[in-house]
């Protein structure tokens, strides 16, 4: 009877978002090796997210028609890895020079810039054809889902699932959605304050309906949490509330650590524009 509430009260928050519900794609952003524990940038209570996602598949299969997983997919001399940077640590920042095809400015050098990015250095992370890089295994895959790499340009990183950091190029991703009619987003994954943060924020000005679903995600950087979700709550082109209800995994659907999910489920409007 309490999951039958549940579904009841998770059906309700889904129809306010439309009625047409075929149109919502679950996308589920990084679940992968390299951010999950025992990675080599793994999120702390990354591996969390694994059963919020699976009980939102398996429960809600009817209402989403379409499932994309995006995948960190890095150069092993990537710009974004501290490695390539002499003397730099992970987690510090340098600005990168860009011109205005996309091309990264030589350190120390002239260059005709018109982008200046700034850049967070990661430890060597999801590289090509690694181990590392895999989608997690206990994340089922269906018939019929996608998985849209990013972050394979050497010269730029790629937070959102659409755009590189400086909006120089796309992925596929867009033109996947508008294909098969989606006009909704539910957006899940790692980490919530830099993938799933900017993919939600790209999808809304793209003019998708985007929601973050925020006990499907875990931060890099727990200081960054307020501020982001702020942001996804409140700039938005008509403010809406954020929707809470309780859920429960279910008995067959426990996280890495053998705990059920028990909490509320969150669903945030995203921000209406990058920064």
């Amino acid at each position: 009877m309490y999951m039958e509430s549940v579904m009841l009260a998770i059906l309700l928050v889904l129809s306010a978002v439309g009625p047409a519900l075929s149109n919502l794609a679950l996308i589920i952003i990084d679940v992968q090796n390299c951010f999950l524990s025992g990675g080599t940038l793994a999120v702390e209570n990354g591996d969390d997210v694994i059963s919020v996602i699976q009980h939102i598949r398996l429960k809600y299969k009817d209402q989403i028609s379409l499932t994309v997983f995006t995948q960190d997919w890095h150069c092993a001399d990537h710009v974004s890895f501290a490695s390539q940077h002499v003397g730099k640590q992970p987690f510090t920042a340098i600005d990168l020079l860009y011109t205005d095809n996309g091309t990264l400015c030589p350190v120390n050098s002239s260059c005709d810039s018109t982008h200046n990015i700034s850049q967070t250095l990661w430890p060597d992370h999801c590289v090509i054809n690694t181990t590392d890089a895999q989608l997690s295994s206990q994340l089922e895959q269906h018939p019929g889902d996608i998985v849209v790499k990013k972050g394979y340009h050497c010269q730029v990183d790629s937070y959102s699932g659409f755009f590189d950091n400086g909006g120089f190029s796309h992925t596929e991703l867009d033109s996947l959605l508008r294909q098969r009619k989606i006009t909704r987003l539910l957006v899940t994954g790692l980490a919530l304050d830099f993938c799933v943060y900017y993919t939600s924020k790209d999808g809304q000005a793209l003019g998708y309906e985007t929601y973050t679903v925020a006990d499907a995600c875990r931060p890099v950087r727990k200081d960054n949490v307020d501020s982001v979700l702020q942001d996804l709550r409140t700039k938005v082109p008509s403010p809406t509330p954020v929707s809470e209800f309780p859920i429960s995994a279910g008995p067959a659907l426990k996280s890495p650590s053998n705990t059920e999910y028990q909490g509320t489920v969150k669903l945030l409007t995203s921000a209406s524009s990058r920064p």
